[in-house]
C-alpha cells in the first residue's frame, strides 16, 4: 500500500523509463563505433596482412609472383647477425638515452619548483627542442657536427680541445646521437615531471622539515615515493619512443660509420625500403614488435605500474 501523501508510479510508467535507461546504456557505444571501425580497418588490417607478408617471400622487384614460406623468414632472422647488431644497439640506445633524459628531467624539475624571477620563461625555453621536428634537428645537429665547419668543435677550441669526429668516428658516432636524442626528449619528460611534482600535496613536506630532515633525504624518502607513478608513466613513454628512433639517425648517419648506429628502425628500413625484401622485413617488424611488448612487460612488472594504477583507482 502506497503511503497517504505519495503518488505511486504506474507500472507502464515504470517498464518505460525502465526500458530508456536500457538503452542509454547503448549510447557510448554508438559513439564510439564510427571511431572503432575505422581504427580496425586502418590499423588491424596493415597489421594482418604484413603477418601474412611475413610468411611469404614477397619481393615486389621480382614482380607481383610469390608464395607462402611458413615461417622461414623468422628462421632466417635468428641468424641474421646484423639484425641482433641492431637490436643490440637500439637496446643501448635506448637504455642509456632514456636513463640521462630520466635523470636530466628529475633535477631540472627540482631546479625549476621555485618562484624565482625568470624561471617561468626558463621553463618555457626549455621546451623549444621538443617542438622541433626530428627532420629539422638531425639537419641543425649535422651541420653542428661537421668536423672543420661545425660550431662544436669552434667552441671546443676556446676551452683548448682538439676538434672531435663527433658523429664521423664509429666510437663517438653512437655517443653523438645519443647527445641529440636526450637534448630533444628530455623536455617531453621534464614536463610530465614537473607538472606531477607541482601537483604533490604540501603536507608531507612540511612534516619533513619539521624532523630535520635534509634536501637530500627529503627527495628520497618523501618526494620520489610520491612522484614514482609519474616517473614511471613518463619513463615507459619515452621507452617506446627511442626504441623506434629513426628520423634523426637516418639524417645525421645513415646508420654509420661501420653500422655503428645502425638502430632497428633504420636496419627494418633497408630492409623494406631499399632492398624490397617485404616478406623478411615483415618478418622482422614483427620480432621488434614482440621485443618491445616484452620490455614493456617486463618494465611494467618490475615497477608496479599495475599496482599503482590499482592504488590511485582505489583512492
Amino acid at each position: 500500500m502506497a503511503k497517504a501523501g505519495s503518488i505511486a508510479a504506474p507500472p507502464a510508467a515504470l517498464g518505460a523509463t525502465k526500458a530508456v535507461r536500457a538503452g542509454e546504456k547503448n549510447v557510448p557505444r554508438l559513439l564510439l563505433a564510427p571511431t572503432l571501425i575505422i581504427m580496425n580497418v586502418v590499423g588491424l588490417y596493415p597489421l594482418l596482412h604484413s603477418l601474412y607478408i611475413s610468411l611469404t617471400n614477397y619481393n615486389p622487384t621480382f614482380g607481383t609472383n610469390y608464395s607462402v614460406i611458413g615461417f622461414a623468414n623468422y628462421v632466417r632472422a635468428f641468424s641474421d647477425t646484423q639484425f641482433w647488431h641492431s637490436v643490440s644497439l637500439t637496446l643501448l640506445f635506448t637504455a642509456v638515452s632514456v636513463t640521462l633524459s630520466l635523470t636530466l628531467a628529475v633535477l631540472l624539475s627540482l631546479l625549476f619548483n621555485q618562484n624565482r624571477p625568470g624561471f617561468l620563461f626558463l621553463r618555457t625555453f626549455l621546451l623549444i627542442p621538443m617542438l622541433i621536428t626530428p627532420i629539422a634537428v638531425g639537419i641543425v645537429w649535422r651541420t653542428m657536427m661537421m668536423p672543420d665547419l661545425g660550431i662544436l668543435n669552434y667552441l671546443l677550441s676556446f676551452i683548448g680541445i682538439a676538434p672531435l669526429a663527433w658523429a664521423g668516428s664509429p666510437s663517438g658516432a653512437l655517443a653523438s646521437i645519443i647527445l641529440v636524442d636526450v637534448w630533444q626528449w628530455t623536455p617531453f619528460m621534464f614536463i610530465i615531471i614537473f607538472a606531477g611534482l607541482r601537483s604533490l600535496p604540501r603536507s608531507p613536506f612540511e612534516a619533513a622539515q619539521i624532523d630535520g630532515a635534509g634536501h637530500l633525504s627529503t627527495f628520497f624518502h618523501v618526494t620520489l615515493p610520491m612522484l614514482k607513478p609519474v616517473i614511471v608513466i613518463a619513463t615507459l613513454l619515452r621507452i617506446v619512443d627511442a626504441f623506434r628512433t629513426y628520423d634523426t639517425v637516418y639524417i645525421i648517419t645513415r646508420g654509420g660509420p661501420d653500422f655503428a648506429t645502425d638502430l632497428l628502425s633504420v636496419y627494418l628500413q633497408r630492409v623494406n625500403f631499399r632492398i624490397f625484401d617485404l616478406g623478411y622485413g615483415s618478418a622482422l617488424s614483427w620480432i621488434a614488435l614482440v621485443i618491445i611488448l616484452l620490455i614493456v612487460i617486463v618494465f611494467v612488472n618490475v615497477t608496479g605500474f599495475l599496482k599503482l594504477v590499482a592504488d590511485k583507482e582505489n583512492r
